[in-house]
């Protein structure tokens, strides 16, 4: 029994401290935060399987190129009434052959009939080999599509990181008020209770004090949900990580750079310039199908039937592999789809537009990069001027707080005013926040346009 007691006890503390220890905040890193988005977020496995797909259908088009065989067997059972006359051999038309049978002989039989078509396009004035050139292009278009893509999801993965490091930020600084303010709430209790001061100051203090908790628990909200925000994009639960944000008020010194050059081959231009690439041959495509293909031909075939020569007729089942007749074709075949030829030359034209307005696209997005990329620098260089004013105002507005602080505690200014330097000070700690989100915003949106996250890597890399 005491055996027992104590493995059970052994047990229960194992369990309390396996519980404990996967609970335990654990630290996501800038780039651990990639690396899960990169492994896991079902939108780039998708883009995967899209290249996957691609290359299957790439080899589909390549095997297009083997001869076409066509093997067929066939045991039927019916009559053989025939009659003379022309038709069509289209779908739903099936072919009777009659021979001169006996008076009294059964009307139906059975017939066997095997064949063996090949079909072998030998020349089609390159319409293959274009084509194969196409399917090898949309694999290449596929690759692009992901390589942006996770650009993109890179991109907004930060963004959802930094949001985290904002609202911890605006909770650290609440929680600062809070202390403040509690602290302005127990002094003008003490001078109430001393005579010094009016017993209402504790009241507007305790206000003052359930407004603020009220901004922490909003806050407080807001940082659960960016954190769920970013387990959407990482597929893990985030709640018990703990994301580092020294860094994110401690801004270094500004670097903007000099290249405003877009590069030839970002993966938002690449992309564009991928599709531009297939629609010419696409184009191509279209301009070899006014001609025909010529291909080699070959067949043969083995029929049998329940009919004899000497007009007996047998309807068993194996009378049907009887009186057997076998057969070969070979030759050259020129097939040429006149409507196709004719249709080729609207289809060429709006290839060409088609060609035309993706060009103008990709001239339109590297423009747009161009473009802000040169807003981007110019917001740093001014955003690093906000924050450093921030920061001073910041350094200011404390000291001038404890001033008053202390003015207060000598009855030399009222509550009201000291609670005014104070919402001073909060509002100047929140606008240096501010200023240091909309920093951090350039800082991302410069990463993602010329695809170079060093620099955000180097201050987030711990």
């Amino acid at each position: 029994m005491i055996k027992q007691s104590f493995y059970l006890l052994v047990g229960y503390l194992s369990l309390i401290h396996t519980t404990s220890y996967a609970q335990a905040p654990t630290t996501l890193p800038l780039a651990k935060a990639w690396e899960l988005a990169f492994e896991n977020y079902p939108g780039l496995k998708e883009k995967k399987a899209q290249i996957s797909l691609s290359e299957y259908q790439q080899r589909l088009v390549k095997h297009q190129a083997l001869p076409q065989a066509q093997l067929q067997l066939q045991n039927t059972y019916g009559t053989y009434a025939g009659s003379s006359g022309a038709f069509f051999p289209l779908p739903g038309i099936f072919n009777v052959n009659s021979g001169n049978t006996l008076p009294g002989e059964p009307e139906a039989t059975t017939n066997a009939y095997g064949s063996l078509v090949l079909d072998w396009k030998l020349f089609e004035f390159g319409k293959q080999r274009k084509s194969v050139a196409a399917a090898a292009q949309l694999t290449a278009t596929a690759q692009s599509n992901f390589t942006a893509y996770q650009l993109a999801v890179q991109s907004k993965v930060t963004r959802q990181y930094f949001d985290i490091l904002f609202y911890q930020s605006l909770l650290s600084l609440t929680g600062d008020n809070l202390a403040r303010i509690k602290d302005i709430l127990e002094l003008s209790k003490s001078l109430g209770e001393a005579g010094l001061k009016p017993m209402a100051d504790t009241l507007l203090a305790a206000a003052s004090y359930k407004q603020v908790q009220g901004e922490q628990s909003l806050q407080t909200g807001q940082l659960q949900a960016g954190k769920i925000q970013l387990m959407e994009m990482l597929t893990v639960p985030t709640a018990h990580f703990n994301i580092p944000a020294a860094a994110y008020l401690n801004i270094p010194a500004a670097i903007t750079g000099n290249d405003t050059s877009i590069q030839p081959h970002h993966p938002y231009l690449d992309v564009i310039d991928q599709q531009l690439q297939y629609e010419l041959l696409q184009q191509e495509i279209v301009s070899r199908k006014i001609f025909p293909s010529l291909s080699l031909l070959g067949g043969v075939a083995s029929r049998g039937s329940g009919i004899h020569t000497n007009g007996k007729v047998n309807n068993s089942w194996q009378a049907g592999f009887d009186n057997r007749a076998n057969n070969y074709l070979a030759g050259l075949g020129l097939t040429w789809n006149m409507t196709n030829a004719y249709n080729s030359l609207t289809e060429k034209k709006k290839a060409a537009q088609q060609v035309q307005a993706t060009r103008f696209h990709q001239q339109t997005q590297a423009l747009q990069l161009h473009t802000n990329l040169l807003a981007v620098y110019s917001r740093i260089r001014e955003q690093w001027q906000q924050v450093q004013f921030t920061t001073a105002a910041v350094q200011q507005a404390q000291q001038g707080y404890e001033l008053y602080l202390a003015r207060y505690e000598s009855g030399l200014i009222s509550l009201t005013e000291l609670l005014q330097i104070q919402a001073l000070l909060q509002q100047a700690e929140k606008n240096h926040i501010d200023a240091s989100r909309q920093w951090w915003e350039q800082q991302i949106i410069k990463a993602e346009l010329t695809t170079d996250f060093t620099y955000l890597l180097q201050q987030f890399e711990n």
